[in-house]
């Protein structure tokens, strides 16, 4: 089977799932068709544009480019990032449409906040009524994608859950010669991560327990949270350490009991949750999450609700205490078979044979084992 992605950048969150698809089943072939390699914003958080083994990468082609590649590719099955989102991916959108190509879309949702999301609602809606019937399937990222499409009218038959799968080395773990529970968090210090108003809520109900929690990241609200720190005492507790390159970080997680995403506005999936998963620490995320989806409470991690002060009080209280949950290496197995990259490539499969083949619908990955 010939596949086409369409993506804005070469994405290290799309890297290990493409290279599955391209080894899941002989004969596959994968070309990846981006705007551009890399963004200076993705470039400030540690990233490096990644190799990809067996994808055929094609980085700004031009709209003649773009023709003559999805005319060579007329008989494989396009997936789309996105419906009319950008120059390139609208350009890509609309060849394919004229050239009556296989069309799937694989979507974050959009922000539908404030008046601004209330127009973005509007003109999805258009685009609905405009687009919908030339799209065999949406792989809708998150509980919220999963919505907003329901919401739009896209037919359910052919609305999959998303998430991002990856693969990820396994980090070394690191014995703590202490019993301090310890906690990673890494990604912006800003008000749509809400990760000010977790480190305040842990700050008031730690107490004496014992915990490290390491912050890697940058952003508007970081001069406060290291002042707020301070004044409160816990500057031994709580570090503030610059983003690190993506493999650094993820030999980090060795150290860790614990991974937060406490987001307080749109996060369409959370992958340092996934991340943290694939390596058997447990998670604290708040219920705006995408990756939400995947955590059972009291199992591999819990959940609480961003609105809701009182059960992220209780949340961290779980945390500290940090009993009753799965084992790591039960969390790591769980996820291998659930949200990794060879999951993710099967799941793929399994939703191209029912909506081309008439197979069964598959069921959630997440879902089919039991942490």
């Amino acid at each position: 089977m010939k596949y086409v992605f369409w993506q804005g950048i070469i994405s290290i969150h799309q890297k290990s799932f493409l290279e599955a698809v391209a080894t899941y089943a002989q004969g596959n072939e994968v070309v990846l068709v981006v705007e551009h390699d890399i963004t200076p914003y993705r470039k400030n958080m540690g990233w490096e544009v990644p190799q990809m083994q067996g994808v055929t990468i094609i980085v700004a082609p031009d709209h003649a480019r773009i023709s003559e590649l999805v005319r060579t590719y007329q008989d494989a099955i396009h997936v789309i990032g996105g419906i009319r989102v950008g120059a390139m991916l609208s350009a890509a959108f609309d060849e394919c449409i004229r050239q009556k190509c296989r069309i799937g879309v694989m979507t974050e949702p959009y922000n539908h906040e404030g008046w601004k999301g209330m127009l973005r609602t509007m003109k999805y809606r258009y685009l609905g009524v405009r687009y919908f019937r030339h799209i065999q399937f949406v792989l809708a990222i998150g509980k919220l994608g999963v919505a907003q499409y329901t919401r739009l009218g896209f037919p359910q038959e052919r609305l999959f859950p998303w998430a991002y799968f990856i693969t990820v080395p396994q980090a070394t773990k690191q014995v703590a010669t202490d019993n301090a529970v310890r906690i990673i968090y890494a990604g912006r210090i800003e008000a749509q991560k809400g990760i000010s108003r977790f480190v305040q809520q842990l700050m008031d109900t730690a107490g004496n327990k014992p915990f490290v929690l390491d912050i890697y990241g940058t952003g508007s609200e970081e001069a406060a949270l290291k002042q707020n720190i301070a004044a409160a005492g816990f500057a031994d507790r709580i570090n503030i350490h610059p983003f690190l390159k993506y493999d650094e970080l993820l030999a980090q997680y060795g150290r860790y009991d614990w991974v937060v995403l406490p987001s307080a506005g749109k996060d369409g999936w959370g992958v340092i949750v996934s991340e943290g998963l694939l390596n058997g620490l447990k998670s604290v995320c708040s219920n705006i999450c995408g990756v939400s989806r995947v955590i059972t409470n009291g199992r591999n991690g819990m959940v609480f609700d961003w609105q809701d002060a009182a059960t992220l009080n209780k949340t961290i209280a779980a945390m500290l205490d940090n009993k009753g949950f799965a084992t790591q290496e039960a969390i790591a197995a769980w996820a291998q078979k659930s949200i990794s990259a060879e999951a993710g490539a099967r799941y793929f499969n399994d939703i191209i044979d029912n909506v081309y083949n008439d197979k069964t619908r598959p069921g959630l990955p997440w879902e089919q084992t039991r942490i």
